[in-house]
């Protein structure tokens, strides 16, 4: 029986479940707010398009019976909840799963995933009710008028205090619930910056030690390259399993689409211990920095940021024929360092393909419905469609790669260059090592770049695993190395891999 919890083997597929599949989908525009359809029997339907796809996990949106509309919109998205202890009968078409909203319909969600060799991802809220659900709690349960971090209402929904013993003895045996009657393995916490820090301490106390099994990624929504000390605490003081490394996500975009410098925002070579420390620095533990950055859940996009990755790229490079050319090359950059940086890497759904998205005003527009007539019956995405599938079959492939390899799924990193447009990294996993190079920059090196297999940083027997046998993974040309230096030319704006 495979291990339910998710972990450094897995690539996590999110999905925003009413605008996935359902049988009785609605076909409208993007900017539509109410349900379309989508349902988890839907995500059912397409667990073959996810297995062909190579991705080992689903995260699926909240389940829980929600409010029935806040002004225009229906709450599509489900998490605006009226009911904790009950599933919202919306989320079920009666394809695949009994249409029963108790807990253990979802287990047989869980069952039927767990078939395909799919592990489950629940997202779970216990920060805020929906619009108007007050009424259906205690009204001592509620923070009025906070402020800040940790008391501040969400977009105005009203904001359970954790301080409370009984909101806290609420939420943790909820949970439980969930654990033990829907089968629940995998927890995504949302807005986790927003709730009170005892809950955690009786998160780990209660839920963690009578459950071990479970495992707590939080979202702990802060973006910026200085963010990295607030966003790490959750791993190293609160005992999450695992956050969402968002500066990463911020590196990547900021560098490989937006051109600003790899050394100064990925890693430097560490030279001197007063060099400024990139995003990828902050991974040693005995340094102030995370406990475990392996165990970080990485990203591209997802249904708060601003843009989806390919919505970025085509801000930076605009119009049809070449500027198509150049979005599509730099999302793949981008994808080839999400899949080969540390991390468990997570794919927001239609990312595979260049789906776009833009955040104006609200959030409709990141969650579009997914584009099913670009896949074909053998679950790739049609070569008719260039652009999408291009980009599905370069994912694919990524996807496939990483699960293959040892040294990209848990192998440590060593830098061997970084400068303003070339990054290279070595990942070394026992006797497994993969060999990494970005080149940044809009021109193919016009000469192969020296990369020097320094003994003082590297074991002699990794220097003679990349000299004797790594090969291009996609061409199987072999790497060159002489007198103990690689020599490698990096086509513009592209990634090179050798394992």
């Amino acid at each position: 029986m495979m291990d339910a919890r998710i972990t450094q083997d897995d690539v996590i597929y999110f999905v925003v479940t009413d605008r996935f599949f359902g049988q009785n989908k609605k076909d409208v525009s993007p900017s539509d707010t109410t349900i379309h359809g989508g349902t988890l029997d839907g995500i059912i339907e397409k667990l073959d398009y996810l297995t062909e796809l190579g991705v080992t996990a689903v995260w699926v949106t909240p389940v829980y019976e929600n409010i029935l509309k806040s002004g225009t919109s229906d709450p599509y998205h489900y998490y605006w909840t009226q009911d904790f202890e009950r599933m919202d009968a919306r989320l079920l078409d009666g394809t695949h799963l009994p249409t029963a909203t108790d807990m253990g319909t979802f287990a047989e969600f869980v069952k039927l995933c767990d078939g395909k060799d799919i592990k489950v991802v629940l997202d779970m809220v216990v920060n805020h009710a929906g619009y108007g659900a007050q009424s259906r709690f205690d009204s001592t349960w509620f923070n009025v008028g906070g402020s800040g971090d940790i008391k501040g209402e969400l977009a105005g929904l009203p904001d359970f205090n954790h301080d409370n013993p009984e909101v806290l003895d609420y939420f943790i045996n909820n949970i439980e619930d969930w654990v033990v009657k829907g089968q629940v393995t995998n927890i995504r916490m949302d807005t986790v910056k927003h709730v009170e820090r005892k809950f955690w301490h009786y998160f780990k106390s209660q839920v963690r030690g009578e459950h071990p099994q479970v495992c707590l990624i939080g979202e702990v929504l802060f973006e910026g390259k200085g963010d990295v000390g607030k966003l790490l605490e959750y791993q190293n003081y609160h005992d999450f399993d695992s956050t969402f490394d968002f500066p990463l996500c911020t590196a990547l975009r900021s560098t490989l689409i937006f051109d600003e410098s790899l050394c100064d925002w990925l890693a430097r070579r560490r030279v001197h211990d007063d060099e400024p420390a990139g995003i990828l620095d902050h991974d040693n533990a005995f340094k102030g920095g995370y406990r475990n950055a392996n165990r970080l859940v990485t990203l591209l996009d997802n249904h708060d940021l601003e843009r989806r990755i390919m919505s970025h790229a085509r801000t930076k490079h605009t119009g049809d024929g070449a500027g198509l050319d150049w979005a599509i090359r730099v999302t793949k950059l981008c994808l080839g360092a999400l899949f080969t940086v540390r991390g468990i890497p997570q794919l927001y759904y239609g990312t595979e393909i260049g789906l776009e998205g833009w955040k104006d005003g609200d959030d409709r527009d990141l969650r579009r419905d997914f584009p099913w007539q670009v896949i074909g019956n053998d679950n790739h995405a049609d070569p008719q469609w260039r652009k999408e599938h291009e980009i599905y079959e370069w994912t694919r492939d990524l996807i496939h790669l990483r699960r293959s390899s040892p040294a990209l799924k848990y192998g440590t990193t060593v830098t061997l260059w970084s400068d303003d447009l070339v990054y290279a990294f070595l990942r070394i996993a026992s006797d497994d090592v993969a060999l990494v190079i970005i080149n940044n920059g809009y021109a193919k090196m016009p000469s192969p770049i020296h990369l020097t297999l320094n003994t003082q940083m590297i074991p002699q027997r990794v220097a003679d695993a990349v000299a004797g046998g790594l090969k291009h993974w996609k061409t199987g040309q072999p790497l060159t190395v002489q007198n103990g230096e690689v020599l490698v030319t990096v086509d513009a704006k592209s990634i090179d891999i050798f394992c």
